[in-house]
């Protein structure tokens, strides 16, 4: 019992750990994703630019705005302020970047916030989405110092679990690593079961190992045998089978008394709750259970191994009610030597 017990807690430890290491690993590529999401929002809006705009015509003149704003900075925002006349609810660029996620097979719902002339443009009205989504990188230009001109637009991300794991091979090796040990100490806990149920036979077949054959002296005198068959003798009180001169077996524990109750017993049948009560002293106040049952059955099968050299006597089951030992020669009534 205390085995299967750290068995158990093994298990559940392994479980815990692991699922701590998937918690880790999911976070690292959500933040590579997200990462990786913002230099594609970057691409998008580039690629915007190409399809509104079309060629340039001419750079924007520093010289028309001196102030410490650099001329990209403020060409980008020319152009931002281009492209919200052009689209205002910059549906667009929102699609476009979505597009653009799937070809790089990353599926997600997106969203954008920006902020132009001093109002803010949403591209999605579930104000919720932008509290659970992922805010990517802010991109802000200005034409000048004064805040209230400055254009910002920035991406809102929402991926999901199935998304995070596909792009995930860490993620995909825990669980491979997890589920080999998983299966490893559950094989390894049932080889030691098996092992020990082995070794336990063992020791139960040298204490009921063959005896050597008894002296006609101890026979008539010191042993009190019952005639079970034409050459078939029983010595209750020590549990010994002796055949035709030739096999003589001892029995002990549950197989000992298995074989006495049949003995006892009328055709020598016995039911499951029979052998469950005075062989095995289990209570079936409740009915058998599968567990009584498979008792039972190992019981059965251990007096069915150890009566292999008496070809004379095997035990049949009776369906739904129990067992028959069966002597092939006819019994005879108790006789005492």
């Amino acid at each position: 019992m205390k085995q299967k017990i750290y068995m158990i807690l093994g298990c559940v430890s392994l479980t815990c750990l692991f699922s701590w290491w998937l918690w880790s690993a999911f976070h690292i590529q959500l933040n590579k994703l997200c990462s990786e999401s913002s230099l594609v929002f970057a691409e998008v809006m580039q690629k915007e630019k190409i399809l509104r705009i079309g060629r340039r015509f001419g750079n924007y003149d520093p010289k028309s705005s001196p102030n410490k704003i650099s001329g990209t900075e403020k060409e980008e925002w020319c152009d931002q302020d281009f492209l919200f006349y052009k689209d205002s609810a910059r549906t667009l660029l929102d699609s476009l970047f979505r597009a653009t996620l799937l070809e790089h097979k990353i599926l997600a719902n997106t969203a954008l916030r920006c902020i132009w002339e001093g109002r803010v443009i949403e591209t999605s009205s579930n104000d919720a989405f932008y509290e659970e989504a992922i805010p990517l990188e802010q991109f802000v230009c200005r034409i000048d110092e004064n805040p209230d001109k400055a254009i910002m637009l920035q991406a809102y991300i929402k991926l999901p679990f199935g998304t995070v794991w596909r792009h995930s091979h860490l993620m995909w090796g825990i669980s491979a690593l997890e589920l080999l040990l998983l299966g490893g100490v559950i094989g390894g806990y049932r080889f030691w079961c098996k092992k020990i149920r082995k070794v336990a036979e063992q020791e139960l077949q040298k204490k009921e190992k063959r005896l050597p054959t008894p002296d006609p002296l101890i026979l008539s005198k010191t042993i009190s045998w019952i005639e079970l068959a034409e050459d078939l003798l029983f010595d209750k009180e020590h549990g010994c089978l002796y055949y035709k001169n030739e096999v003589n077996i001892c029995l002990a524990e549950n197989s000992l008394r298995l074989f006495c109750l049949f003995v006892q017993v009328e055709e020598y049948k016995l039911t499951y709750e029979k052998i469950c009560i005075e062989v095995l002293a289990r209570s079936t106040k409740n009915g058998l259970s599968k567990t009584d049952r498979d008792a039972v059955a190992n019981t059965i099968r251990h007096l069915r191994k150890h009566l292999e050299q008496i070809p004379v006597i095997r035990i049949e089951a009776i369906r739904g009610v129990g067992y028959q030992m069966i002597i092939s020669v006819p019994a005879l009534d108790e006789k005492s030597h």
